[in-house]
């Protein structure tokens, strides 16, 4: 990623010492690599800064609190030991609790019993559900006992839906709540 965006700046210079505008610089890029590889506010930008006689291409560097990839850090933690608590891997990457929590919940991960594991389910998981779904509903009709207990209501309701409610959960890529 920041190869391309450097590429990208040799790209603009290379235009504005060529004598382009930025809205040719915008097209000759889009041309080449696509309508998603910048702006026109970006190379504008650029085109500003060399107008001033900069013509360094790295990042200046800002100031504030440095950026951190405080994601990669909490799953290195979590790859180490699963079974940490949020205050734990406070304390072993001195990141704030309400950023460790946002982090594990926007990376997909869920606290079950105790460990940390990935939320979303692969599509295998999902194959392997609905499979267990159907063998529950084929031993409900061959257990005589199921069929006649009070637990009736709960198998034609709750189980029997188990296969369509899957299916939607395979066909929504695994976002349908119930």
């Amino acid at each position: 990623m920041e190869s391309q965006k450097m590429h990208l700046r040799h790209v603009m210079l290379r235009c504005f010492k060529k004598g382009n505008s930025a809205k040719d610089t915008v097209d000759e890029i889009f041309t080449v690599y696509g309508s998603g590889a910048t702006t026109i506010r970006t190379v504008g930008n650029w085109f500003k800064k060399f107008r001033a006689g900069n013509f360094e291409l790295k990042d200046e560097d800002r100031s504030g609190r440095p950026a951190t990839t405080d994601t990669d850090i909490i799953k290195t933690v979590l790859t180490e030991n699963p079974r940490y608590s949020v205050l734990e891997i406070v304390d072993a990457t001195n990141i704030p609790k309400t950023t460790v929590h946002e982090h594990l919940i926007k990376i997909g991960y869920a606290n079950r019993y105790e460990v940390w594991v990935l939320h979303l389910l692969t599509e295998t998981g999902l194959v392997n559900r609905v499979s267990t779904c159907d063998l529950l509903l084929q031993r409900h009709e061959r257990d005589p006992f199921l069929k006649e207990s009070k637990l009736k209501q709960f198998w034609k309701e709750g189980i029997m839906g188990l296969p369509e409610r899957w299916k939607k959960v395979i066909e929504q890529n695994g976002s349908y709540i119930t």
